[in-house]
């Protein structure tokens, strides 16, 4: 496993205040914070990109966890279990064949592929309408045959996506649902993809813990600050007008990760 270099106090410190706060927005948001994590270690900590997206991975369950169970507890929880059910009906194997390919890809098809994910990803959320606002709940959904099926195959790419990138797959899951099912609301959609990103997730830590890819010790003050910054977004996602800032915030933030990773991109082809 490689080694990350030591940080200074400062270094760390601007690392620590960093998640925190992409933890919280992460959770709002719905995405499980792995979008931030990876570049966050790998930029900023210096960690190996492969060693950052299996760091990632841990920060994604610990986050979606805690997020979870705040959900499942409140009053006006926002979770349809159907669609979490359907969702990992595909992730699961999903996440199987996302782990083989992430073994084999290189890091330069790596960084490619955060670019690219992260600017439709971008481009959906500057896109979205009302339905993105917090405080619409949608009464449950009644799915067509069809829907059904598209469903699940966003599921397998939720899963695809978690250990390949370190991320819960809710980057994908989020913009695709509200395209395909247009009765949602902004919340369940969020709820759902952090709900099944739990099991993507655990899923991708075991995987990634068998062959030896995570280092829990370097991790775990990550962790900790996961769990407040899951607990602050938990609360004010439900405070009105908080959706519409997430959704700002995180297309801006999005749109420059993704020239951080093209820049890394060009200079490598170069």
């Amino acid at each position: 496993m490689s080694e990350a270099p030591a940080l200074s106090g400062a270094r760390k410190a601007f690392a620590w205040v960093l998640w925190l706060a992409s933890s919280t927005l992460g959770t709002i948001c719905g995405i499980g914070g792995g979008i931030f994590a990876t570049p966050i270690q790998h930029y900023v900590c210096g960690v190996p990109l492969p060693r950052a997206i299996s760091t990632s991975l841990v920060l994604v369950l610990v986050m979606t966890l805690v997020a979870t169970g705040v959900e499942a507890t409140r009053a006006d929880g926002a979770i349809d279990w159907s669609v979490v059910g359907l969702l990992l009906v595909g992730s699961i194997p999903g996440a199987q064949l996302g782990y083989a390919v992430g073994k084999r890809a290189s890091v330069r098809a790596l960084k490619l592929a955060f670019v690219v994910l992260m600017v439709a990803a971008a481009i959906r959320l500057a896109t979205l309408s009302g339905r993105g606002a917090a405080g619409e709940l949608a009464s449950g959904l009644e799915l067509s045959a069809p829907e059904v099926a598209l469903v699940i195959a966003v599921g397998v790419g939720g899963g695809f996506l978690a250990p390949l990138l370190g991320v819960g797959g809710g980057i994908l899951v989020i913009p695709m649902l509200f395209l395909l099912l247009s009765d949602t609301s902004y919340l369940e959609v969020r709820a759902c993809s952090m709900a099944m990103s739990i099991v993507n997730a655990a899923q991708s830590v075991w995987l990634n813990f068998r062959d030896g890819r995570i280092d829990f010790r370097a991790a775990a003050p990550y962790a900790a600050i996961a769990v407040v910054g899951a607990l602050a977004g938990a609360w004010l996602v439900h405070l009105p007008g908080w959706g519409e800032v997430a959704r700002i915030a995180l297309t801006v933030v999005l749109l420059f990760v993704a020239v951080r990773f093209a820049l890394d991109v060009r200079a490598t082809r170069a």
